[in-house]
């Protein structure tokens, strides 16, 4: 039969085999459960287009890549690991002696994937050194670092005193959403500074709540409520809170009247934790346990404090008297304004009743 132009030339072996076959069972018919080994050795002596070509490629690039390797071995040390070094490359000792076809055919991928395994195994190694867990700070010493660094914060004042606006976001745990506008104030006291917190009128409400916190250095803060809806209030007498009154919210929002005082600060009970990075700033994780908790709330407070002052929140976590966490704080992005940074959002979070509360700035309306 002739082969027409362009087909490969493939010897087709297994049908040659099978002439052979046929031939011996002519002169030995007994031999037919005993195929020869002409037939086994088929699938090595594919030339050309045959499945097992590829397999026999790969067979020889190995064999030429190993005899090249021995051969560069003379200008360049073996290594244990077979990783490169001096520019050039090491041969490693873990590699078998040259295997056989079939063999070199089962385990090909395996030899492959070893060194692999062996360089991932080393480059973890080394950054479990290179990164290695803070030791435990000591009782003593946790104690005496939290109370400088709480002393440091309520020492701190403002430069000078401000007026802003913005908006405080409340959503239920229906997912519904208001809006209430607020106009915020900064003022410079003779002990310290007050900050106010007084909502406008608008959709939701007639507004007119005014929260005046009074900040005093270490010494307790106080806290003046006006609440025109509250029954018998008048908008010019300030009624002063009590410490079991400060736990509940202002204007309806997740952020309680403590949370606006950073009460947490003035309880006696405070412990330095560790030292970690958060948002990727360097922070104090600070402790803060309340002694005399009130019904339904904060027993203990965890914040992250930026290392350097005026050491800013980065986040807060408040848990109740079963150590189950329900309060979650973290203040939003920075906006550089007029050369200095400031605060654009702050978000809390309700885990125990599923709400959420914003409130939002407006950075450009600042006077002063």
């Amino acid at each position: 039969m002739k082969r027409k132009a362009g087909q490969p030339r493939v010897i087709a072996l297994g049908c040659f085999g099978r002439k052979l076959a046929g031939k011996s069972e002519i002169r030995n018919p007994k031999s037919e459960g005993r195929p020869k080994p002409e037939v086994r050795r088929t699938p090595l002596t594919i030339e050309a287009g045959g499945a097992s070509g590829s397999s026999c490629w790969r067979a020889r690039a190995l064999e030429a890549i190993s005899d090249f390797s021995a051969r560069a071995c003379l200008c360049f040390r073996f290594s244990v690991f077979g990783l490169p070094s001096d520019f050039g490359f090491r041969i490693s000792d873990f590699s078998p002696p040259s295997p056989s076809r079939w063999r070199l055919r089962r385990y090909a991928l395996l030899y492959q994937i070893i060194p692999v395994l062996l360089v991932s195994t080393g480059v973890c190694l080394g950054q479990r050194q290179n990164d290695p867990r803070p030791a435990p700070m000591d009782p003593v010493e946790a104690v005496q670092q939290a109370r400088a660094l709480v002393s440091d914060m309520l020492a701190q004042r403002p430069d000078q005193n401000t007026t802003n606006t913005g908006r405080v976001r409340i959503r239920d745990a229906a997912g519904k959403e208001r809006e209430i506008p607020v106009r915020f104030e900064i003022t410079g006291t003779p002990t310290g500074w007050a900050s106010v917190y007084e909502t406008l009128p608008s959709a939701s409400g007639p507004g007119g709540m005014r929260l005046t916190v009074i900040h005093s250095g270490e010494q307790p803060n106080r806290y003046e409520l006006i609440n025109p809806a509250a029954p018998g209030a008048t908008n010019v007498v300030a009624q002063q809170l009590a410490q079991d009154q400060i736990m509940a919210p202002f204007a309806g929002s997740d952020f309680w009247i403590a949370d606006l005082g950073l009460e947490f600060l003035h309880w006696p009970k405070q412990r330095l934790l560790r030292k970690e990075m958060r948002h990727s700033k360097f922070c104090y994780v600070l402790e803060s346990v309340n002694p005399q908790p009130v019904p339904g709330g904060y027993t203990r407070v965890v914040s992250w404090l930026i290392f350097d002052p005026p050491h800013g929140i980065v986040h807060a976590d408040a848990y109740d008297a079963r150590g189950d966490r329900i309060k979650q704080f973290d203040p939003k992005s920075l906006e550089k304004v007029e050369g200095e940074y400031q605060l654009e959002s702050m978000e809390i979070r309700s885990r125990k009743a599923g709400t959420r509360t914003v409130i939002e700035f407006d950075l450009g309306g600042k006077q002063p």
